[in-house]
């Protein structure tokens, strides 16, 4: 495949995320690529990605993965760009170095603010993620690359999405006798 195809055009991000018309459609088309690269590949696979890219370029996309570009990739695409892209349109590498941009009317958002958008944004993108690799896992007999094909050695192995977050274990370690440490070695707390 010689051209990447943009899943999702530049137009419909302005249109239906919140990136304003004047971020520049360069910065969101390369956070278009590296979205689909790095994430959809992930969940798709690298087989049924490069089918439906190679029918995008060809503008000879079937009814199945027309429905699977309109109704789970857009939304996907769409908010996992607006959670990378909020780095990537805040800052601009010069020959100067890494600057941020302001104007008079405008002021740039903190280091945190600006984790804190990407983490919302992120987890929009992971709602859509899982509801993208559901509707593969529900509908795997149609699409039959999605999780039998990639079977060459650079090929990205799709995966079903679970969410990301963590576990709370509590603030403090826990109190033992001399009887758990006896029964239970192996345990650091113990």
């Amino acid at each position: 495949m010689s051209l990447k195809p943009l899943f999702v055009s530049t137009a419909t991000i302005k249109k239906y995320g919140v990136i304003e018309n004047n971020v520049d459609d360069k910065l969101i088309a390369q956070t278009i690529i590296m979205v689909q690269d790095l994430q959809l590949q992930q969940i798709l696979g690298s087989d049924l990605y490069n089918e439906i890219a190679n029918q995008i370029n060809a503008s000879t996309l079937t009814g199945l993965n027309q429905t699977l570009l309109d109704e789970y990739i857009r939304d996907f695409i769409i908010n996992a760009t607006i959670a990378d892209g909020a780095i990537i349109f805040n800052y601009r590498f010069s020959n100067k170095g890494v600057v941020t941009q302001n104007s008079d009317n405008q002021q740039p958002v903190s280091q945190r603010e600006l984790e804190l958008i990407e983490q919302k944004w992120g987890r929009m993108a992971e709602f859509y993620g899982k509801r993208l690799s559901g509707y593969l896992a529900e509908n795997s007999n149609i699409y039959p690359l999605w999780m039998s094909g990639n079977n060459k050695l650079q090929d990205i192995q799709s995966r079903e999405l679970g969410y990301s977050t963590g576990f709370f274990l509590g603030r403090s370690r826990r109190t033992t006798t001399n009887n758990e440490r006896k029964y239970y070695p192996y345990c650091k707390d113990c």
